[in-house]
């Protein structure tokens, strides 16, 4: 899975004129031996020259790295565009081999089974790395921003107003109590007695009606 990463890594260090050589993962090959007693073995192309050891954690958990020669420094570039790359989560703790080509490559993650991984870096650790990194010449040609620590990271505090909340919401709301505003509309009750009755016009038809009756009989008699 690293050696992926590094050939996306690689890929956009190649289009970059001043980056130079790019780093890369050796190849490793399983190989199946029947009549051993540990019948499957990795093999991995052997590397001539000077081999060194360019990040690593030592015994009591502190993060090293060299940042002198050119090799140094990209591995250096590499760590800090793989913790960008997968937003914090992959921290390459240990690298190593001879010039541009890398081998027993050692990862953490910041939660366990990230992409099928077991082995979890410390919480300290992960902090560590942001302080500890130095941003260098190629991650300046990667576009790589210059690492935070989580206590940056974290959202600034509001400002704080009054100390009493109640006192917020008055002011906030700028105007008289909703109960005023309800009092000095006119209630529904009002509304109905200030609207004429419709018994009204009801009475006033049946007497109508009563009188026309009356006039009725009275031709009826003559």
């Amino acid at each position: 899975m690293i050696r992926e990463y590094c050939k996306i890594f690689a890929a956009e260090a190649r289009v970059i004129d001043n980056f130079g050589s790019a780093l890369e993962v050796v190849s490793q090959y399983l190989m199946y031996r029947p009549a051993n007693s540990v019948p499957y073995a990795t093999v991995e192309p052997d590397l001539l020259g000077s081999y060194e050891t360019y990040c690593w954690v030592d015994a009591g958990g502190k993060l090293n790295s060299k940042g002198v020669s050119e090799a140094e420094q990209k591995c250096c570039t590499l760590q800090h565009w793989l913790h960008e790359w997968t937003h914090s989560n992959l921290l390459l703790t240990r690298l190593e081999g001879v010039d541009f080509k890398l081998t027993n490559i050692k990862v953490a993650t910041k939660s366990k089974g990230y992409q099928g991984l077991s082995e979890r870096a410390s919480p300290e650790l992960l902090e560590q790395f942001l302080t500890h990194h130095q941003c260098n010449y190629y991650c300046g040609l990667l576009g790589l921003w210059p690492l935070k620590s989580m206590d940056s990271l974290q959202t600034p505090s509001k400002i704080k107003g009054s100390r009493s909340p109640l006192l917020n919401r008055k002011l906030s709301i700028g105007s008289g109590s909703p109960h005023v505003q309800k009092k000095a509309s006119l209630s529904p009750h009002s509304q109905r007695k200030a609207g004429s009755s419709p018994k009204a016009p009801r009475k006033s038809q049946d007497r109508d009606n009563g009188n026309s009756a009356e006039k009725n009989r009275a031709v009826d008699s003559r």
